[in-house]
């Protein structure tokens, strides 16, 4: 009975995908709102932890991505059952990643990139654990979970320009976890010869001491040099906190260095929080 209970959490993430799969022949779409796009001359960005395991937002949070219509976006907490369904919500996007525990798509979180395949080719991409052994499924130093690291190479179709997307969730506990994943991040960043742009819950806050890391040596939080920045927490648990420090951020090189604004998403849908993170986005030129 033991070894059958390690393998339902599993079970019931693959159930709940195959479900998911059915939405479009239920008849199950988006409603139409006021669409939030950006303006043409712009690239928007967008990081967006999704919080797993509770499915009864399976309309909201495509809702939010279908509204802003961001050109990528970094998924956070993006289990089987989210990657099934915001692909079957969302049709004019693509979504790459592979699941935290095994390296497939649907069992574990993912940290999982969507984007517009209307408008980008995808060129190359890959995930990498945060771990001494990042190329094979692990949990790194004192981590409490299994925690990676996705990267796409997104090429525009009409003027064949390319930017990188790193995405990331660090863990929640392990300190040294933190710091030495944070290093692989920065070094899979810097290897990229071209505008790059990461997202991800860091869970630290701005301000601290893994914070100024981050924002050394080549990296720059796009809130500090947006022309118009919001300010104020990202995790709120549902409660709908403004005050306090952010632990999600979008960080960019020192290829892109016209940030038009940088927002967090504050708003309800149906009278509900889309996540107990506020989804953030930030709108530039590369």
């Amino acid at each position: 009975m033991a070894a059958l209970e390690q393998y339902l959490p599993a079970a019931k993430q693959i159930i709940s995908a195959l479900f998911s799969l059915l939405l479009p022949f239920l008849g199950i779409g988006l409603s139409e709102t006021g669409v939030k796009a950006p303006a043409e001359d712009t690239v928007r960005i967008m990081s967006f932890n999704v919080r797993d395991g509770e499915f009864d937002r399976e309309e909201i949070v495509p809702q939010v991505i279908a509204d802003y219509l961001p050109d990528s976006v970094g998924l956070q907490e993006c289990e089987g059952t989210w990657f099934l369904t915001l692909k079957a919500y969302l049709p004019d996007y693509e979504i790459i990643g592979v699941g935290r525990l095994f390296g497939t798509p649907l069992v574990g979180e993912s940290t999982a990139i969507m984007y517009r395949k209307d408008k980008y080719r995808l060129v190359d991409w890959g995930t990498f654990w945060l771990s001494e052994t990042p190329h094979i499924a692990s949990k790194g130093w004192d981590a409490k979970y299994h925690r990676t690291c996705t990267w796409a190479i997104l090429e525009n179709r009409e003027t064949s320009e390319r930017y990188a997307h790193v995405n990331t969730h660090l863990d929640n506990q392990g300190a040294e976890a933190r710091t030495k994943g944070l290093e692989l991040i920065k070094e899979k960043a810097a290897s990229f010869d071209m505008p790059v742009v990461v997202t991800g819950d860091f869970n630290f806050p701005k301000g601290s001491d893994l914070y100024k890391q981050l924002v050394a040596d080549g990296l720059t939080d796009s809130s500090a040099i947006a022309k118009a920045a919001d300010s104020g927490c990202t995790a709120h648990g549902y409660n709908g906190t403004v005050s306090g420090d952010p632990i999600d951020f979008i960080l960019v090189n020192d290829k892109i260095t016209d940030v038009k604004s940088y927002n967090i998403m504050r708003e309800k849908y149906n009278d509900r929080y889309v996540s107990d993170h506020y989804p953030i986005y930030a709108d530039m030129v590369f």
